[in-house]
């Protein structure tokens, strides 16, 4: 008697790489179909892995690397292939996605969406595990809602949004042994799931550029530029093309736009100094690498915003 066929599945990783050839590696298989690719820091020690499995007429990918960012550009973008959605859930790391004038920085338990057809800028500042789920166009709209009113956006991490999560992870755990009829019915109930806890989010507003938006966007390029000491309110504003007192706000009830910056690099940072991977490199190292320019203004900071110094921090995580 014949078993049932599963559905294709593929392991890609670095592992077997040369450290100095890794991200190359990297850049030219895994990601080479996602625009230009580039690394916060080129001379951290670069590493990754990731399963593919096709099923349903969609793909699913369960990856953890060393931070990297995509830059998807209108030469990038096949118009004339078959429009995909992609739907993401972070699982660890500090990341960020801005498409469509929209934007979003990302932890743990969000739950974000882009389309495919469309320019991108994505990425992390920091070791990173995530899922995600790229469904057909029609199916998405089908299922869970308009695109053009989701693209670019997250949904928090939430009460709501868990039982999401759980069962997107439950899924890209078993998935790879599953028949195309299981995956389908699987990867059905994750939609199912998502366009309740969707719910009105995709009806379209005109303009979409109220505080909330213009303050998730912000962040998003925030978490972008976290490494560029350069980065200023002013710079932001260029960026973005919001006037001055648009973009000040925006962040007028969460202590400021400069105080968005620096609290940003500090929670990098501290995630820096308690991963087990970066237990060698010295605490001014992360500082320079977060953005900090001034080592007695960072551990200044750092205090008051965590309790503790970094040294005492880097202690007591060992």
């Amino acid at each position: 008697m014949s078993s049932v066929a599963v559905v294709p599945s593929l392991i890609e990783t670095t592992h077997h790489m040369e450290p100095k050839r890794a991200f190359d590696f990297w850049r030219c298989t895994a990601l080479a179909p996602f625009g230009d690719v580039a690394r916060p820091d080129p001379r951290e020690r670069f590493s990754a892995k990731r399963l593919t499995v096709t099923a349903a007429g969609g793909l699913l990918t369960h990856t953890v690397s060393s931070p990297v960012s995509i830059d998807v550009r209108s030469r990038h973008v096949d118009r004339n292939g078959r429009g995909m959605v992609v739907i993401g859930l972070a699982i660890d790391g500090i990341g960020y996605q801005e498409q469509c004038g929209r934007g979003a920085q990302l932890e743990a338990g969000d739950i974000s969406f882009l389309t495919r057809t469309q320019p991108i800028m994505a990425g992390t500042q920091s070791h990173y595990e995530e899922i995600r789920l790229a469904v057909p166009l029609e199916i998405f709209e089908a299922r869970v809602g308009r695109i053009n009113a989701l693209a670019g956006r997250s949904i928090r991490a939430q009460a709501r949004s868990a039982e999401v999560g759980a069962r997107l992870r439950s899924v890209a755990g078993s998935i790879a042994w599953m028949s195309e009829s299981e995956a389908s019915t699987a990867i059905d109930g994750v939609l199912h799931l998502l366009g309740y806890l969707v719910g009105d989010r995709t009806t379209e507003a005109g303009a979409d550029v109220s505080p909330a938006a213009i303050e998730a966007l912000t962040r998003a390029h925030i978490t972008r530029r976290l490494h560029d000491p350069e980065l200023s309110p002013g710079d932001i504003r260029v960026a973005l093309g919001v006037s001055r007192s648009s973009l000040y706000r925006a962040f007028a009830e969460s202590g400021g736009i400069a105080t968005a910056i620096r609290d940003a690099r500090l929670d990098l940072a501290k995630r820096r100094l308690e991963a087990p991977r970066d237990s060698q490199l010295k605490i001014a190292t992360i500082a320079y690498a977060c953005g900090f320019t001034d080592i007695p203004t960072f551990n200044r900071g750092f205090r008051e915003r965590f309790g503790l110094s970094p040294r005492a921090l880097r202690a007591a995580s060992s």
